[in-house]
């Protein structure tokens, strides 16, 4: 009997290591178009974008009839395996190429092989150029400089194309991008355009949201990092970037955000491969570019893939006469169902500048709030500057991991920490 069972078992891991190992090696073609992307592998959860007909993807994981796909930007996301065409990578055949292209990503990993299940052998920075010699299916051999190997083909643009890309955006960015204002304290924000529509929050005179669209008298907002509303037009001031209630407040002021970790200090690895180093920076740069907008003179610690000592952090604050300092960190555990965002403190100086950002980060969904604590960290307690340590998130926490690298949660918490600063400098 004992014997019976452990052979039983033995074949069941086999089994379980086999359709792992096969999940992992193939690709997916999407054969319906606007196909729902959702942040876990079930209907309940939320769909985080819509992909498009004919569009492969690399499958990470599989549960059950669901596949877990690795998107742009290094996120991933969950599709229902009856709305996709499985191809098994190694059926594919090597064509060799020649073509100039450039990295779209940070921290974009070189594989040993053409597959996830190849070993990672270095990594590539956004905007580093290289060589594609051979493509295998989605995936493409290319030399950089000094390194070489695979990359899957969705991290990599051609380079005219690239550059046609971004200019594109950057037209349709300036174009677009519209904020609101609340005229009055306690606002209606409703489910629908309408008056009769159910309140799901009120705002205060002075808060702000990006405007995603205008549906007749009625402003579609994101109000944070899940929801959406609409806000009539007659509450509400409209301006091309952000305005604070205290306009002059944040102007010239000089704040130093710290983008935690960085060259060989890759910080914590999140359970699907999200590396620290590289969602620190991801974030401090979109930060950096709003504040600049609030007309604030923003110094980043870095500005790449770097190795900066602790003191090295804080020296910057001090040589430059920071107003306020700003670390950027993403937590783990040991426990994967910790989950939650923490602002640290560590001197009484500090702690306004924790409780002005706060009433916004507080304000985010879909993700606890473990409010303002007291941190021993060397880049507060060795700071003469204001400071504050944030984490924004548990890597470690697997369904927390895929929310706080999606672009919707990156833009409303760095929104949220724009606001709190303009309120900091305010009071």
């Amino acid at each position: 009997m004992k014997k019976s069972l452990i052979a039983s078992l033995f074949m069941f891991c086999c089994l379980l290591l086999i359709v792992q190992t096969a999940s992992a090696a193939m690709n997916v073609r999407i054969v319906v178009d606007r196909l729902n992307v959702r942040t876990g592998p079930g209907l309940t959860f939320t769909v985080q974008e819509k992909v498009a007909k004919g569009k492969q993807y690399a499958v990470v994981q599989k549960r059950g009839e669901w596949l877990q796909i690795r998107l742009a930007s290094n996120r991933t996301g969950w599709v229902h395996g009856k709305y996709v065409q499985i191809q098994n990578e190694a059926n594919e055949t090597k064509k060799q190429i020649q073509q100039l292209v450039v990295c779209q990503v940070d921290g974009l990993r070189i594989r040993k092989g053409p597959g996830t299940t190849f070993s990672v052998i270095g990594y590539v920075n956004r905007n580093e150029k290289g060589t594609a010699t051979i493509a295998q299916g989605e995936w493409v051999y290319v030399r950089w400089d000094g390194k070489e190997g695979w990359v899957h083909r969705s991290y990599v643009a051609n380079v005219e194309q690239n550059e046609q890309n971004n200019e594109q955006n950057n037209q349709q960015n300036n174009e677009q991008h519209t904020y609101v204002q609340m005229l009055y304290d306690n606002t209606n924000i409703r489910s629908a355009p309408s008056t009769q529509s159910p309140v799901i929050t009120k705002a205060k005179q002075g808060d702000q949201f990006s405007v995603i669209r205008k549906e007749g008298q009625w402003y579609v907002i994101q109000v944070d990092a899940q929801t959406i509303g609409y806000v009539a037009e007659w509450v509400v001031q409209v301006s091309k970037q952000p305005s604070p209630s205290e306009p002059q407040a944040i102007v010239g002021k000089t704040i130093v955000i710290d983008a935690g970790h960085g060259g060989k200090d890759y910080g914590t690895t999140g359970v699907n491969g999200t590396i620290e180093k590289m969602l620190t920076l991801q974030t401090a740069l979109l930060l950096s570019e709003k504040l600049k907008q609030t007309g604030a003179n923003v110094i980043l610690t870095r500005e790449d893939d770097r190795f900066l000592s602790l003191s090295e952090r804080v020296q910057i604050a001090g040589k430059n006469k920071a107003d306020a300092f700003v670390s950027i960190h993403y937590d783990s555990a040991l426990n994967r169902t910790a989950s939650g965002l923490t602002i640290y403190y560590y001197k009484q100086i500090d702690r306004s500048l924790a409780d002005a950002l706060f009433d916004p980060l507080s304000r985010l969904t879909g993700i606890q709030q473990r409010g303002v604590r007291l941190g021993n960290y060397h880049v507060l307690r060795e700071n003469s500057r204001p400071s504050v340590l944030l984490e924004l998130g548990y890597l470690s926490n697997p369904s927390e991991e895929m929310f706080v690298v999606s672009p919707t949660y990156q833009q409303a918490v760095t929104e949220a920490i724009c606001n709190g600063l303009v309120r900091y400098f305010g009071k």
